[in-house]
């Protein structure tokens, strides 16, 4: 574990007291029985003057108060200048909500932005906050344009994904996701540029995905027309290859899933069947995510080393991950024996495929099932998923009441 600094503020004419506690930041949310402590050196900037440290000072004891001169009452202040430090701090929400200002008009660094929307991230998943502080930050991340930054709002925006499918108001989640990232895919369109940056042609197949999942129709009838092209001999740029074929994977019908499997054959850059197997699963019909499954286990289609990429694109969505629990429960004793008892294919089965469900249920189905079946190296990855799902469940029951609210106000 590593501290969690938790901020609370004071302001007397123009002077702000900060009360700074520290504690063990642990993932789950569970109580720290150690009560452990660090020297941890603390950092602050300011509105004012945002590319220099105001104050700097050793915490060596639980909690300490830093006071803070000339800071006019609205002015935003940051722990952990440029992020160094290894530590998640926790704003009040009025502290937090301050911070949308520097992170939209990028007056802190983008390890600063990433780090404050992943703390807000890590805050929620364990407790120690609502999601709804972070959907509100992410509204400052519009026109955010750096790379890093955005893989890390897409992985946590991901990890809510997969959470919020199991709500009545996914589409309301889904609107407001396409609004985040309309902005920089409108920017980085479909097509490199002339002399533009490697981190640019990282960040457009990322994007592309993203809007096409949230039902950007444009999105999705452009993926459509590029496939077509595709299979006629009209090739797609390899970066953006993945994005097209997830997309035309989730709304086509079998016969996509035809051309797909015809490509997968053809292909012979191990690169392109792992894009290939990932994008077949990511259909969100049943019949063809059942079909994924045979495909990439049944028969010597494909490669062990490979068959993982196809189960996890098939828990892209709540059906597929509901018929990937299903097929292993079926096909346990076989993917034993082919695979080995001591393979760590099986731990990568269970961790991908089972640790995005968020029901209690599910869960001691997943228990009893594992406790009969007497696998010992997935004795501890089952463990980990239960306490995954555990996490994900509480989640669910604090915080989608007022998700729920913030997102049908948007």
């Amino acid at each position: 574990g590593y501290p969690l600094l938790t901020v609370t503020e004071e302001q007397t004419n123009k002077k702000r007291v900060l009360k700074i506690k520290q504690q063990r930041f642990i993932a789950d949310g569970s109580a720290d029985d150690e009560n452990l402590q660090w020297k941890i050196p603390i950092t602050v900037f300011t509105k004012s003057n945002p590319k220099q440290i105001a104050q700097q000072i050793l915490m060596d004891k639980p909690e300490i108060t830093i006071t803070l001169e000339n800071i006019p009452d609205d002015d935003w202040i940051k722990l952990n200048y440029n992020s160094i430090g290894l530590y998640r701090v926790k704003y009040e929400s009025e502290t937090l909500a301050r911070l949308n200002e520097p992170i939209a008009n990028k007056k802190i660094s983008p390890q600063d932005r990433l780090m404050v929307q992943n703390d807000v991230a890590a805050l929620c998943n364990a407790g120690h906050q609502s999601f709804v502080d972070y959907l509100r930050i992410l509204s400052s991340y519009a026109d955010e344009d750096n790379f890093t930054v955005w893989k890390a709002i897409a992985s946590n925006m991901a990890d809510l994904s997969s959470l919020l499918e199991y709500t009545n108001y996914f589409d309301e989640f889904k609107r407001y996701r396409l609004n985040l990232f309309s902005s920089i895919q409108n920017k980085l369109g479909w097509d490199a540029k002339p002399n533009e940056d490697a981190l640019s042609a990282m960040l457009r197949p990322m994007v592309l995905s993203i809007v096409g999942k949230s039902g950007d129709q444009d999105t999705i009838d452009e993926a459509k027309k590029r496939f077509e092209r595709h299979i006629t001999g009209d090739l797609i740029d390899p970066n953006i290859r993945g994005a097209v074929y997830v997309i035309v994977s989730r709304y086509g019908d079998e016969s996509t899933q035809e051309e797909l499997r015809k490509l997968y054959f053809a292909a012979d850059m191990t690169e392109e069947k792992v894009r290939l197997l990932r994008s077949m699963g990511q259909s969100i019909k049943p019949e063809i995510i059942e079909n994924t499954l045979k495909f990439v286990f049944e028969g010597d289609n494909v490669r062990m080393q490979d068959a993982i990429s196809g189960l996890v694109g098939c828990t892209s969505s709540c059906e597929g991950r509901n018929l990937v629990w299903k097929f292993l429960q079926n096909n346990w004793r076989t993917l034993v024996e082919r695979f080995g008892e001591k393979s760590n294919f099986l731990i990568a089965f269970v961790e991908y495929g089972l640790s995005d469900f968020a029901d209690e249920k599910t869960a001691s189905e997943i228990k009893s099932f594992f406790d009969k079946m007497n696998t010992p190296i997935v004795t501890r990855p089952v463990k980990k998923v239960l306490e995954t799902i555990h996490m994900r469940s509480e989640v669910l029951k604090r915080d989608s009441k007022a998700i729920e609210e913030y997102l049908k106000q948007q």
